[in-house]
């Protein structure tokens, strides 16, 4: 019999709290614009002019913000095959460590090429709102580091 998982580290914890209650409000400002757009629309003949701007660069920051839950969780590389299809023992654990080490790289991936995608569009203005192009972006440097430091936290504990 394998032992009990370790629970996430306090820090991943306060991490993974805040991701969800932050996509969680994200989430729900999210509807919010939407059924406010949809009523303008189709009650009173009107569309806002920022009626796709605000929405997408909410839904992208929310679905990476829902992404440091999964890391947090370990859910990002389960698809919950690898425990029907390996035995416990030896193998499976080299498997959770190369899909550990296989986040890390690819959380370092994806902060370097986020910033650089951030720095390179932050000078470009969205066209209706003229906010900076890079708040897109954004967020991809942003939730990545808050997943490594999760990641790091639970990796230290061990």
């Amino acid at each position: 019999m394998e032992d009990a998982p370790m629970p996430p580290s306090r820090i991943a914890s306060a991490i993974d709290r805040a991701a969800g209650t932050i996509g969680g409000l994200g989430i729900a400002i999210f509807t919010g614009i939407i059924v406010y757009v949809v009523i303008c629309r189709y009650a009173f003949s009107f569309t806002p002019r920022w009626s796709e701007e605000i929405p997408r660069l909410l839904l992208v920051w929310v679905t990476f913000i829902g992404a440091i839950s999964a890391f947090v969780r370990k859910t990002h590389l389960c698809a919950g095959l690898t425990d029907l299809i390996v035995a416990p023992g030896r193998f499976r654990g080299f498997l959770a460590l190369l899909a550990r080490v296989a986040a890390f790289l690819f959380l370092i991936v994806v902060f370097w090429s986020g910033w650089k995608i951030t720095t390179l569009t932050w000078s470009h203005e969205t066209t209706v709102l003229s906010w900076p192009a890079g708040l897109v972006y954004l967020s991809l440097p942003v939730t990545a580091a808050f997943a490594l430091v999760a990641l790091l936290a639970m990796e230290l504990r061990k």
